[in-house]
C-alpha cells in the first residue's frame, strides 16, 4: 500500500496520514495472515488507546471471540518517550492459560510491545502472539504479524485534534509562524479538523 510523505523544512520528521480505508484494508490484511497461520487465540488484548479504533474490525475479520483492552503508555509527544512505558488500565479480564493476540496500531520502538508479552506471561496467558497494523524498521520487536513497514511519523484519522496541538506547540517552539503552520496543516488535510475544534 502507498502513502503519500509529507516533510516540512525544519522538521526533522516525516508524516504519513492514512485513511480509514486504508486502515481497514492493512487489518484486512493482517487478519488473513492470521488465518493463514493457522492459529486459534482465545483473546485479543488491545493496546489502548492506538489499537481501539480498528480492534473491532481486526476481531470481526479473525473470527477472535473476545477483546479486551491494556492501556500501555510510552508517549509523551511526538518521537518523545518515556524512560519505560507504564500501564494506566489494567486488564478486565484473566489471561490465565489463554492464547493471547496483542494488536497495537504501531510497532515504533518495539519496547511498548516487549513490556506487553512480559506483563502477560507473568498473568499467565499461555501463548502470546503480536500484530500491528505498522512496524518500524528499527523496532526491539518485529510483530508476529503485520499491515504495512515505514519510517514515518503516522497520523491517524482517530487522533488529528491530538496531533494538531502537539504538532502547533512543536512548529510555534521552531519558530513557524501560524500562516506557516496553517499551511502544513492544509497540506496534510487537517483544515476541516482545525476549524471546527481549534
Amino acid at each position: 500500500m502507498t502513502f503519500q510523505t509529507d516533510s516540512f523544512t525544519g522538521d526533522d520528521a516525516k508524516y504519513i496520514t492514512p485513511s480509514w480505508d486504508q486502515l481497514d484494508s492493512l487489518t484486512l490484511h493482517v487478519a488473513k495472515q492470521i488465518k493463514a497461520a493457522q492459529l486459534h487465540f482465545d483473546l485479543v488484548v488491545a493496546l489502548a488507546k492506538g489499537a481501539w479504533p480498528m480492534s473491532r474490525s481486526l476481531v470481526d475479520y479473525s473470527g477472535i471471540k473476545e477483546l479486551a483492552s491494556l492501556g500501555v503508555k510510552f508517549y509523551k509527544g511526538i518521537n518523545k518517550r518515556l524512560d519505560k512505558p507504564e500501564i494506566y488500565q489494567e486488564l478486565p479480564t484473566s489471561v490465565q492459560g489463554k492464547r493471547v493476540l496483542v494488536f497495537d496500531d504501531v510497532a515504533d520502538s518495539g519496547e511498548s510491545l516487549a513490556f506487553t508479552l512480559d506483563y502477560l506471561r507473568q498473568a499467565g496467558a499461555k501463548d502470546i502472539k503480536t500484530a500491528t497494523l505498522f512496524f518500524k524498521p528499527w523496532s526491539v520487536l518485529t510483530p508476529d504479524f503485520y499491515g504495512e513497514t515505514t519510517e514515518a511519523w503516522i497520523i491517524f484519522p482517530f487522533e488529528k485534534r491530538e496531533m494538531i496541538e502537539l504538532l502547533t506547540k512543536n512548529w510555534r517552539e521552531q519558530g513557524r509562524s501560524k500562516e506557516e503552520i496553517l499551511a502544513r496543516y492544509q497540506q496534510l488535510g487537517f483544515m476541516e479538523v482545525y476549524d471546527s475544534v481549534c
